[in-house]
């Protein structure tokens, strides 16, 4: 157990929430990673019961205030404090890859690539939204500030909706647009299917008939081929016979 020069209620405090700032901007200087600082300051909301600072001071904490009310107040203290801008900027880059992906889509690319940059807005539209819902609210005299801040919170975020809503109509209107088009092309290339089957027939039918003409000449010709032929060889048959016939008589006498 660390030995303590200050006790704290918790965290939930007044003194407890300057003492989770002190502790981020603390952290914020020894580390190197930006998620690291913001882990352990929310494990410390959620559970921390003491800490040290890097000046040596140390603090103890009477109760830790668990994960609900940890977490909201590190969404208060620390994320809605220190990275709101950063989210809003993820914000509207989400709309920048809303209409690239649209783009993409209009240019023949698959309609999923429209559809993940939508989700990825959705996304950062999220957590816009819950680090406006947990944004603190100052005490006394400053409410009338913080109010000032939600209001200009809740214009923000709700531009960015309204641009986002216009991004996914123009995406449905053009994807609408798109059906009626395809529509149109098949029925023409349907139209031209039929009109090349309808003269592929004919040609065929024509070729067909004079393939059969062909084939009838060749018949009746071959017929009188064969007919003179068998005429032929029924005069050398007589022929034949006459010459055996004189030769019997030839040799009688």
């Amino acid at each position: 157990m660390l030995s303590t020069s200050e006790t704290v209620k918790d965290l939930e405090t007044i003194e407890g929430r300057r003492l989770l700032h002190d502790f981020y901007h603390d952290r914020r200087v020894k580390n190197a990673l930006e998620l690291k600082t913001l882990l352990e300051c929310w494990k410390l909301s959620r559970q921390g019961t003491d800490l040290q600072f890097g000046d040596g001071r140390r603090i103890r904490f009477e109760t830790n205030l668990g994960f609900k009310l940890g977490t909201r107040v590190f969404l208060e203290e620390i994320v809605g404090v220190y990275y709101y801008n950063f989210i809003q900027g993820l914000v509207y880059f989400g709309a920048m890859i809303v209409l690239l992906t649209v783009a993409l889509y209009l240019a023949g690319y698959s309609l999923w690539y429209a559809i993940a940059g939508l989700a990825l807005e959705a996304l950062f539209l999220l957590s816009l939204a819950i680090v406006t819902a947990y944004s603190r609210s100052e005490e006394s005299t400053g409410q009338a500030g913080a109010i000032g801040l939600q209001d200009n919170l809740l214009s923000s975020i709700n531009t960015s909706i309204h641009e986002m809503t216009n991004a996914v109509s123009d995406l449905f209107r053009l994807i609408s647009q798109t059906d009626i088009r395809q529509d149109v092309l098949l029925s023409r290339l349907t139209e031209s299917l039929g009109k090349v089957n309808n003269e592929n027939t004919r040609r065929y039918a024509e070729k067909l008939e004079q393939t059969n003409a062909l084939l009838r000449e060749m018949n009746e010709l071959t017929r009188t081929q064969l007919q003179t032929l068998l005429e032929q060889q029924q005069q050398s048959l007589q022929q034949t016979r006459r010459m055996l016939s004189l030769l019997d008589q030839s040799e009688e006498q």
